[in-house]
C-alpha cells in the first residue's frame, strides 16, 4: 500500500512533468540552454534565498549532516574520478560522471519520500541536507560542469555565478536569524517554487530528444552502477564509521541513495557537457529507483 502511494504521489507527478516537456519538444522547437540559464541563474538563487534564512543551522544534528555531506561528496568524487580514468572516458563524460555520482535527487524527489517514510521529523532533517546539496550543486556543480568543456575554467564560472553570492547571503541571513523582507521573501519563494518544475521540464525535453538506444552504452551503465550500487554502499559504511544512528542515519542514507539529480541535466545543458549521456543516466537511475528505493528504506535504520 505504501509503495503504491509512493508511486502515485511522487513518481506520477515527476513523470507527468517530464512527459509534458518531451511532448512540447516533439512538436515545438525548445532551446534548453535558455531554460537552463533561467533555472541556474535566477530560480536556483531565489530558492536558496527562500530556504536558507529560515533554516535552523544549529545543533548536533546539523554538525553531523555537514560532516556526512562533506565526506560523502569527497568519496563520490574520488570514486567517479577513478572510474573515469579506469574506463578511459572522454573529458566531458568524465565530468558528467562526477556530477551524477556526487549529486542525488534529494530535493524534489527525496523530500517527499522522506515525508512518506519517516514523517515530519525525517522531512525536517532532510531539509538541512537538501540545503547543503543546493549549495554544492550550484557552486561545486557549476565548477565541475564548466571544467568539462575543452578549455573550460570551472573556477572562473564559479566566481561569475550569482549562485555563489546568493548562497553566501543566505547563510549570513540564517546565522543572524534575519529573514528576507516581506516583498523580497514572497518574490524569492515564487521563483524558487518554479525551480523543480523547470528543471524537470528540461529533463523531459532532453529525454524527448534522446535516442534510447544510448542506454545500451557501457559508459551509461558505469554511471548507473556508481549511483545505484556504489553510492548507497559507501553511504552506509560512512554512516557506520561516523557513528550516526537512528532516524538521522536513515534520512541521510535515503537522501544520498536517491537517483541522479535532475539538476545535473540543467548543468550539462548549460555548459554543453555530455547532455545526452547525463539525461540517460538520470532517466535510468530514476526508473530503477521505483524498484530499489522501497528496499533501501527498509534497510535504512
Amino acid at each position: 500500500m505504501n509503495f503504491l502511494h509512493l508511486l502515485w504521489t511522487i513518481t506520477v507527478p515527476i513523470l507527468l512533468i517530464c512527459v509534458a516537456g518531451a511532448l512540447v519538444a516533439r512538436y515545438q522547437e525548445v532551446e534548453t540552454r535558455s531554460l537552463s540559464t533561467v533555472a541556474l541563474y535566477l530560480l536556483a538563487p531565489a530558492l536558496i534565498l527562500s530556504a536558507l534564512p529560515t533554516a535552523n543551522l544549529r545543533g548536533d544534528h546539523v554538525v553531523q549532516i555537514v560532516e556526512f555531506t562533506a565526506l560523502i561528496t569527497a568519496v563520490c568524487w574520488l570514486v567517479a574520478w577513478m572510474a573515469g580514468r579506469v574506463f578511459r572516458l572522454d573529458r566531458a563524460t568524465s565530468q558528467a560522471l562526477v556530477l551524477t555520482t556526487i549529486f542525488s535527487n534529494s530535493n524534489n524527489y527525496g523530500l517527499p519520500v522522506l515525508l512518506l517514510a519517516f514523517g515530519t521529523q525525517g522531512f525536517a532533517l532532510g531539509t538541512i541536507y537538501v540545503i547543503l546539496q543546493i549549495l554544492l550543486v550550484n557552486t561545486l556543480g557549476v565548477s565541475i560542469a564548466a571544467s568539462g568543456r575543452a578549455g573550460g575554467s570551472g573556477l572562473k564560472a564559479l566566481y561569475q555565478s550569482p549562485l555563489l553570492y546568493a548562497s553566501a547571503l543566505g547563510v549570513v541571513l540564517s546565522l543572524v536569524h534575519q529573514p528576507l523582507p516581506g516583498g523580497f521573501a514572497t518574490a524569492a519563494k515564487l521563483l524558487g517554487d518554479a525551480y523543480a518544475a523547470v528543471v524537470l521540464l528540461i529533463l523531459g525535453v532532453q529525454l524527448g530528444r534522446t535516442r534510447w538506444s544510448a542506454a545500451a552504452r557501457k559508459s551509461v551503465w558505469i554511471g548507473v552502477i556508481l549511483r545505484v550500487v556504489i553510492v548507497p554502499v559507501a553511504a552506509k559504511l560512512l554512516l557506520m564509521a561516523l557513528g550516526i544512528r537512528g532516524l538521522l542515519a536513515a534520512v541521510l542514507f535515503v537522501e544520498a541513495s536517491m537517483p541522479a539529480a535532475v539538476n545535473t541535466v540543467a548543468l550539462a545543458s548549460r555548459y554543453e557537457v555530455a547532455e545526452e549521456w547525463t539525461s540517460m543516466v538520470v532517466a535510468v537511475t530514476t526508473a530503477l529507483s521505483f524498484v530499489y528505493l522501497p528496499f533501501l528504506i527498509a534497510v535504512s535504520r
